[in-house]
C-alpha cells in the first residue's frame, strides 16, 4: 500500500475555526488560489496543473465541499488502521502544511507497524503535481523491494 499525503486517522489539531475556514476555501476561484498558494503547495505549479486544481476544487458541490471539513476531517478511525498488515509506504511532502510529515510520524506511523515515512524534498500536499518524478522514484524502490 502507497499513500501520498495522507491525513492520519484520526483528528489532530482541529478547531472549529480551522474547520469554518476550510469550509471556505474553495468557494470560488480567489479562495481556491489562495488555498493552492498558501496551503497547498510549496512551490509553482505548472499552469496545466493549477487549471487543474482550479477545475477540480470548483467542481464540487456544496454538500462535498461542506462534508470534509465538517465531518470527515473529524472522523476516528486509528482503531482500525493497525489491522494494515501489508507493507506501507507513506510519502510525505516536507513541505506539506496540511498533514506534516512530523504529524504522520508521531500520529499515522505508530499505529501501522508495517509503515515507513518517506519525505519528498520541497514539496507541500499537492507533490503528485508538484513532484512527480520524485514520487515514481520511491515507488518504483517500495516496489522492487516487495
Amino acid at each position: 500500500m502507497v499513500r501520498v499525503a495522507p491525513a492520519p486517522p484520526a483528528p489532530v489539531g482541529v478547531t472549529h475555526e480551522f474547520q469554518e475556514a476550510l469550509a471556505h476555501a474553495y468557494d470560488n476561484d480567489d479562495t481556491i488560489g489562495r488555498s493552492i498558494d498558501l496551503v497547498l503547495t510549496n512551490g509553482e505549479l505548472s499552469a496545466e496543473a493549477r487549471r487543474q486544481v482550479h477545475e477540480d476544487s470548483s467542481r464540487a458541490g456544496e454538500a462535498a465541499r461542506m462534508a470534509w471539513p465538517r465531518q470527515a476531517l473529524v472522523e476516528d478511525f486509528a482503531d482500525r488502521v493497525g489491522a494494515i498488515s501489508v507493507p506501507v509506504l507513506v510519502l510525505a511532502g516536507s513541505d506539506d502544511k496540511v498533514d506534516p510529515p512530523q504529524i504522520l510520524r508521531e500520529h499515522l506511523l505508530p499505529l501501522i507497524p508495517t509503515a515507513t515515512l518517506t519525505e519528498l524534498s520541497g514539496t507541500g500536499h499537492l507533490s503528485p503535481l508538484e513532484v512527480p518524478d520524485q514520487i515514481a522514484s520511491h515507488l518504483g524502490a517500495f516496489i522492487a523491494r516487495l
